[in-house]
């Protein structure tokens, strides 16, 4: 539930916070006071696009803050922690937008993104405009409404499942196919170059193998003379060979040790070079035994190497990676090879994924023809209560020749109503009269949104084009309907105003050389003036006072 609004310097308001209650809430206003502005300012808060500048004059930026209560809305407590977003029982959005027209979006503090919050406020508001009509006649949004109705989103979810897995396995099948078109001249090419490959003999490891063979071989000479000065170094040298030199130090301190037991530990280090140097030397030695020249096998990596190196040209990878590619050609030609196979495979998978699709899509008509039932009725009875007395309102299936998976369903509906006793039901746009019009859309919003199990409706202006007793059963129906959840009703008849639970009352006002927007809730006798001036104009008599009262009641 709306708990809260506060905005700051957006469009005409200055700063406006605003609380909320459960029932039917009213605002009314003279045209142009501002009424519209805080549902586009609700509709912005919620992810909305931005359509010029809304920051008002000599202000740098504005901010538009909603505060809900979702303790009772499970689908917000999801959602928030899906996205890490989770708090108590509230949930705070806030939209901040400056001059340039960039904005930042906040959601219990934390910076989100505009999808988020457009995501979020589907679970939280459902905004019915007075240019609802032009949408109804849409297809996708009369199903839509009919799902909403029928509050059945487990079969919606099952086939959606069911469609992507249906949707992933038909697009391999595609690509597979559309490969195979040219796919005999790409086995020849990969059989060329697999062959190629495969008399090289390449191992995995070979070339890391081979070049440090190669290294060692091509420096013998240098490794051969550097090492056995290192050994001599180390032991072999007449004047002061590393290793006598060191033994010599070990005898020394031994003589200083009974003196000072602290050089215990400096002799113990110099014991462990001593052993370090003789294993060096030990090392040393053996390498000097093994490594000799060998001009034959020198010979011999040369041509291996540049052999590689040539391949790995031709083939335009690296040489390091030519292994590693002659493996991914194998499995390349592999595939191709066995494509008929994997088409094949595919295509029977296919079959069984468009079984369980239809089998979901089945179940999903069913109930949504069954909720049709309901809902007909339901909008035939709206209808007749505002002032069209054969109005009655059909659902009519199409049929879908072609049975092919769709995300929505195998289901093709259109609304139709009829307005004469003596006429069949038509599409809703061959509807003539602008005032039956507005009384259709207004049936088809209200009698959807009674099922809904959205915490917050809001009506914007929704009763246009209509007036006297059809105004003050709109009024009925509105109050109704907020018995069972929290409705927002923004509107210039006096009849649906007098029938809220709340009266909101906007305002433009000059203060200090300023244009302001202020909004105030209405006491009783307050509220009875407004209704009275609605109702009667300019001029508020005892009697229009008197009238208004009455359609309070």
């Amino acid at each position: 539930m709306l708990i809260e609004i506060a905005i700051k310097n957006y469009a005409i308001i200055d700063t406006l916070n605003l609380e909320f209650f459960n029932g039917t809430t009213v605002l009314t206003g003279e045209t142009g006071a501002g009424k519209s502005i805080i549902i586009d300012a609700v509709e912005l808060a919620l992810g909305a696009r931005l359509s010029g500048n809304v920051v008002r004059t000599n202000a740098d930026r504005a901010e538009i803050t909603l505060s809900f209560n979702i303790a009772n809305i499970p689908t917000a407590k999801t959602l928030l922690k899906k996205y890490d977003l989770e708090s108590t029982q509230d949930c705070i959005i806030r939209r901040v937008i400056d001059q340039d027209g960039r904005s930042k979006s906040y959601v219990n503090g934390t910076p989100t993104t505009l999808q988020i919050l457009r995501e979020l406020g589907d679970t939280l508001i459902d905004i019915h405009g007075q240019h609802e009509f032009q949408t109804l006649l849409k297809p996708d949004i009369q199903l839509m409404l009919l799902d909403r109705f029928a509050q059945h989103a487990d079969l919606l979810s099952t086939l959606n499942q069911a469609y992507d897995e249906w949707k992933k396995a038909r697009t391999l099948f595609d690509e597979l196919k559309k490969r195979t078109t040219d796919i005999q001249a790409r086995i020849e090419f990969l059989t060329y170059q697999v062959h190629e490959l495969g008399e090289l003999k390449l191992s995995e490891h070979e070339l890391e193998s081979i070049e440090a063979e190669h290294q060692q071989l091509a420096h013998i000479d240098t490794l051969l003379s550097q090492g056995q000065k290192a050994f001599s170094l180390l032991s072999e040298k007449e004047d002061g060979a590393a290793k006598d030199l060191l033994y010599e130090t070990i005898n020394t301190i031994e003589t200083m040790l009974p003196f000072d037991p602290s050089l215990k530990n400096i002799s113990e280090l110099v014991q462990n070079a001593a052993t370090y140097l003789d294993e060096a030397a030990h090392e040393l030695k053996h390498f000097l035994g093994r490594a000799e020249a060998n001009p034959e096998r020198l010979n011999e990596l040369n041509q291996r190497l540049e052999r590689i190196h040539q391949i790995a040209k031709k083939h335009r990878v690296n040489p390091q990676d030519l292994y590693a590619f002659h493996q991914q050609m194998k499995k390349e030609l592999n595939e191709s090879v066995n494509s008929d196979e994997r088409l094949a495979a595919l295509e029977k998978e296919i079959e069984t994924l468009q079984m369980h699709y239809t089998d979901s899509a089945k179940k999903l008509t069913q109930n949504r023809k069954k909720t049709a039932k309901r809902l007909n009725q339901l909008i035939t009875d709206a209808m007749r209560q505002l002032g069209m007395p054969h109005g009655r309102f059909e659902i009519v299936w199409t049929d879908i020749t072609d049975q092919q998976p769709r995300r929505n369903g195998l289901d093709k509906i259109e609304f139709k109503i009829s307005t004469n006793p003596d006429q069949p039901v038509q599409p809703l746009n061959k509807v003539a009269s602008g005032g039956e019009l507005s009384r259709i859309s207004l049936a088809i919003q209200v009698s959807t949104a009674q099922q809904q199990t959205m915490p917050t409706l809001i009506f914007d202006e929704v009763d246009v084009g209509i007036g006297g007793a059809t105004a003050e059963i709109v009024g009925k129906l509105l109050k109704a309907l907020g018995e069972s959840t929290q409705v927002l009703c923004i509107t210039h008849l006096a009849q649906v105003a007098a029938k809220g639970h709340r009266h909101l009352k906007v305002e433009k006002k000059i203060a200090e050389g300023k244009t302001i927007t202020q909004i105030d809730y209405l006491e009783q006798e307050d509220r009875i003036t407004e209704i009275a001036r609605m109702a009667g104009g300019v001029k508020i008599t005892p009697q229009t006072l008197a009238y208004a009262k009455e359609m309070m009641v």
